[in-house]
């Protein structure tokens, strides 16, 4: 459910004073002091911004509490555990109740023991739609120079307050040089990450507000609620299929000749390059009943590329296992 999450909890200068009296340190070493401790943890104090001081913290919820499959019931420890380093850190926790919420992010990981399966299913979900909504589709970033270079190991779609990953975490940390976690290895990561901006939005809200607070986000049922708003509503859970196979199933189907053929060639176009690429030749609303149709007959809307080295006739959707 969840993996990492950033907080900060607000300070008075005197608590800072005393921390660097206490430890003989400068306020800006705080990490340096503490780094290796708390496993999972990173620190930073600062008063940045409105000059108001605060200790930040990133946390990484799956190592802080050597547990992969995180549920609701992990929260009362998970608040343990920030008490402790809190505790450690200021001789005190009592300032967790006033800890504000920057950014969540919810995942879902799927093993995939097969390095050549796990490069297809990314280069498949490279042809996603470019857009959704404000979420604009990403498959390379511009370096400083103006050169483009293209992500090994990500496709995402981002706005500025909601994010939509897929990524190879095994693969992601080799090209790091980090050795991959035991949980890591061949997995195939999806992400949704909520961010400051949203966070400040569902915070404002004049009919059901959610508090910027950890617990408000630690919810199962929350975390299936924005897989499916922001993650479902751009990754098609059908499994993949060739062409061939696709129009087997649709002629097989019980659909009107004239339809069985719109389909196939629908298929077709968005096999010529993206999801995005039927647009070009009819209106939104019939892009929309193609993709309902090819749902109601179980095929991703995205074929395997006929001579796509190794790649299988059928492929299981990784998503089709998402708890419901």
């Amino acid at each position: 459910m969840i993996h990492t999450f950033k907080v900060y909890f607000p300070l008075d200068y005197e608590e800072v004073r005393d921390l660097q009296k206490r430890f003989n340190i400068s306020y800006k070493d705080v990490n340096k002091l503490f780094e290796g401790k708390f496993r999972g943890v990173t620190i930073a104090i600062s008063n940045r911004g409105n000059g108001k001081w605060k200790l930040y913290m990133v946390v990484d919820a799956i190592k802080l509490l050597n547990k992969t499959d995180l549920t609701d019931s992990d929260y009362s420890q998970l608040e343990k555990q920030i008490r402790f380093i809190l505790w450690n850190i200021l001789g005190h926790s009592s300032c967790y109740k006033e800890h504000v919420l920057l950014r969540i992010d919810y995942r879902y990981d799927v093993v995939v023991p097969n390095e050549h399966t796990r490069q297809l299913l990314l280069d498949l979900y490279k042809k996603l739609t470019r857009c959704y909504r404000f979420q604009k589709k990403h498959l390379g970033f511009l370096d400083d120079k103006g050169a483009y270079h293209p992500y090994k190991t990500t496709v995402y779609h981002s706005s500025n307050s909601v994010e939509s990953i897929v990524y190879l975490k095994d693969e992601e940390r080799k090209a790091k040089n980090e050795e991959p976690e035991w949980y890591e290895k061949n997995v195939i990561r999806f992400e949704v990450r909520l961010l400051e901006s949203h966070l400040n939005y569902m915070a404002k809200k004049s009919i059901d507000p959610r508090p910027k607070k950890l617990k408000e986000y630690f919810k199962n049922d929350l975390y299936k609620e924005y897989f499916k708003r922001y993650l479902f509503s751009i990754y098609p859970q059908e499994d993949f299929y060739k062409l061939d196979e696709s129009r087997k199933i649709i002629r097989n189907s019980s659909l009107s000749p004239k339809n069985k053929e719109k389909l196939i060639d629908f298929l077709k176009k968005i096999s010529s390059f993206d999801m995005d690429t039927p647009l070009k030749y009819m209106s939104k609303g019939t892009y929309k009943k193609r993709l309902k149709s090819l749902k109601e007959l179980g095929i991703n809307p995205i074929p395997i590329p006929k001579n796509y080295y190794r790649a299988p006739r059928r492929l299981e959707n990784p998503l089709r296992r998402f708890p419901r």
